[in-house]
């Protein structure tokens, strides 16, 4: 193997990178907007509060898994490239498998990004409705 082909993995995480800082703007907003409720709010608005909730859930899930697949990725190129630099042929299973686990918590990131798409289009469906279920007013 190639020492070049070890550091495969690493040309991922740039792209990466670019959907950790949009969703990191996301989450900051959404955490923004949460802030700004009182707790009177809270109480009279529940339901939204909690999607708002589930929402941040999602963002932070998808969060921790591009992390770890950055995680994933570096490690698994470093710890091949050093064990093929000493000669030891282990190396392309170590990046095959951290390969694998990055790529399976990048799935797992953009299934939780998509279910809170879902979420904020429902939530916008029922305002643009004019659904008021947990308005007390």
């Amino acid at each position: 193997m190639d020492n070049l082909e070890l550091l495969i993995p690493l040309t991922y995480i740039p792209g990466i990178a670019l959907l950790i800082m949009s969703t990191s703007q996301r989450y900051i907003h959404l955490d923004d907007t949460i802030k700004s409720y009182t707790p009177e709010q809270c109480e009279i608005h529940a339901e939204k509060v909690k999607q708002e909730l589930r929402r941040a859930h999602l963002f932070r899930n998808s969060l921790i898994g591009f992390y770890l697949s950055v995680v994933c990725f570096s490690l698994g190129s470093l710890v091949a490239f050093l064990i093929h630099s000493w000669g030891i042929e282990t190396s392309k299973t170590i990046l095959e498998t951290t390969s694998i686990i990055g790529v399976g918590l990048l799935v797992f990131s953009v299934i939780s990004l998509s279910w809170e798409s879902i979420l904020t289009l429902n939530i916008l469906k029922r305002h643009a409705r004019g659904d008021r279920e947990d308005d007390s007013e």
